[in-house]
């Protein structure tokens, strides 16, 4: 009931639920597969506790950016439905995490006779979208830092919570449309001002929210990336 999606929702109504609809809780360990990236997205699929890391390999290969969740968290709602009803990321358990899962079939038949659990589901899921919308129609790539900020915001779901990009760096060079030697030495900026860390073939970033601020910071800009 705590669940942004389940808010609003009476104890009733969800015992009378219950009653009707399969739910599977599923508790996994450390490091354990939960959902694998390109796998048939059947199933309404929430962290009820816990933690999780992805991992989203790009179509070519040429990266794959590592991003840890915490709850609360839905997998993937997007890609329920619509042409691609794909899992774009594989997930696995970072220490012990609890899942909740319901079937697709009875989510949409016992769930969707609730006005309050369609407002909820269609609430989070438009703001997803008009986040990702209004990250493009803002996007201000002044200079390399604001594009590798932007490379991160498209490609995960917060702004908290440790991510990694794995890429070569003349690998990000071409996909961000500068010359090798000025992302690496945009992205030592950002590891002598204490908001990366830099590895063979890999950028740790502790927090996408504090490399946000502090590339705000160096370049002056009022408005947000």
């Amino acid at each position: 009931m705590n669940l942004p999606y389940f808010q609003g929702m009476s104890k009733d109504e969800i015992t009378s639920i219950l009653d009707k609809v399969k739910l599977e809780f599923l508790r996994y360990n450390d490091g354990e597969l939960i959902l694998k990236q390109g796998e048939p997205c059947g199933c309404f699929t929430v962290l009820v506790r816990g933690e999780v890391t992805s991992s989203c390999i790009s179509s070519d290969g040429i990266y794959n950016v590592i991003e840890e969740l915490t709850t609360p968290f839905a997998f993937e709602p997007y890609s329920l439905f619509g042409l691609s009803p794909y899992y774009r990321c594989s997930y696995y358990a970072k220490g012990v995490c609890d899942v909740l899962s319901i079937n697709k079939s009875y989510l949409f038949e016992e769930f969707a006779r609730y006005d309050i659990f369609l407002m909820n589901m269609l609430n989070l899921v438009s703001q997803r979208a008009q986040q990702k919308s209004a990250q493009i129609w803002n996007m201000r790539e002044i200079g390399i830092a604001e594009k590798i900020v932007n490379f991160m915001l498209y490609r995960t779901e917060q702004l908290d919570g440790c991510k990694i990009l794995q890429v070569k760096m003349g690998d990000l060079a071409t996909i961000l449309g500068e010359t090798r030697i000025n992302v690496s030495r945009t992205l030592n900026a950002f590891q002598q001002g204490g908001v990366v860390e830099l590895r063979r073939k890999e950028i740790i970033i502790p927090s996408l929210r504090k490399l946000k601020q502090f590339v705000l910071k160096e370049d002056k800009i009022s408005e947000p990336i």
